[in-house]
């Protein structure tokens, strides 16, 4: 019997009304060789607790149902152990499962991991911080840390904060250490760290970035005139933003980031603060996930 478990987060995305249990039951069954568990978070970091527990009562297979914040607080209690993460992608932006290539229908989705194989996939630490996605500083941090605090989800809840945002949003300086070399100084709107390739909704911000080659794409998108705005907007949905030529990419294992004062950041768009100091590292191959 393969032990599988799925840990709903109830208030991700716009499918909460979905009776899980239900359609769960239509595609694992102890006739199919599957031993399944279900469990409803409570509050926030209750996914990692019941994830880590699972893991260690030898559970094959924890299914996150949720967002990127949902798959992130699962997925960093099976790094290093011998279960592997599954996602029913029900958030806002779903980065990490658009980059896997997981079915964004929730049947289809359980039906991928009643299939699939397992592969490994690295993760990054930001501060020593997991993120298995993205996670950055500047202005997609102050996004996301208005995001969390609206009143409603979804694209275009997120599409309003970027626009109340970025008018008045100013680029700030950072000191940027690749790799142990000399820093570089760089005024920046944002800096991304991409494990995947996206922030969620197929808005690429890595185009290249792989979660299998053991490599952070650092993306720095530099200061730009306002009336390139569309443009950029174009670039991110068509998976060329790399190519403008305000925006840097440094492929790297580790990045040292020292800013003017401490401020908002993100880890899997999940808003935090941290000082003026960012240290990010990747760590390879430490994650089991099904795609």
């Amino acid at each position: 019997m393969t032990s599988i478990a799925f840990i709903q987060n109830p208030a991700s995305g716009a499918r909460q009304k979905l009776d899980f249990p239900v359609l769960i039951r239509r595609f694992f069954t102890s006739d199919k060789g599957f031993n399944v568990t279900f469990y409803r978070t409570r509050f926030a970091g209750d996914a990692t607790a019941a994830a880590k527990r699972l893991a260690g009562e030898g559970c094959d297979i924890v299914v996150a149902i949720g967002g990127d914040g949902t798959v992130n607080e699962v997925a960093q209690a099976l790094t290093n152990t011998g279960a592997a993460l599954g996602i029913v992608p029900v958030g806002s932006g779903n980065g990490l499962a658009r980059h896997l290539r997981i079915p964004m229908n929730v049947c289809r989705a359980l039906e991928l991991i009643s299939t699939a194989k397992a592969h490994r996939m690295d993760y990054g630490l930001m501060n020593g911080v997991p993120f298995f996605c993205t996670a950055g500083v500047g202005f997609d941090a102050l996004v996301g840390n208005m995001f969390a605090q609206a009143d409603s989800r979804g694209f275009t809840s997120y599409l309003r904060q970027i626009l109340k945002a970025f008018l008045s949003y100013k680029p700030e300086q950072y000191d940027l250490a690749i790799d142990g070399e000399a820093a570089i100084r760089r005024k920046s709107f944002l800096i991304t760290f991409a494990n995947a390739s996206q922030w969620g909704n197929n808005a690429c911000i890595a185009p290249a970035a792989s979660v299998s080659d053991g490599l952070i794409d650092m993306v720095v998108v530099g200061s730009f005139p306002l009336y390139h705005a569309p443009r950029i907007a174009v670039k991110l949905f068509t998976r060329r933003i790399d190519k403008l030529r305000f925006v840097e990419v440094f492929r790297c294992r580790t990045a040292t980031v020292d800013r003017a004062h401490s401020g908002y950041v993100h880890y899997d768009g999940e808003p935090s603060q941290t000082g003026r100091r960012i240290e990010v590292k990747m760590v390879q191959g430490a994650l089991n996930v099904i795609s």
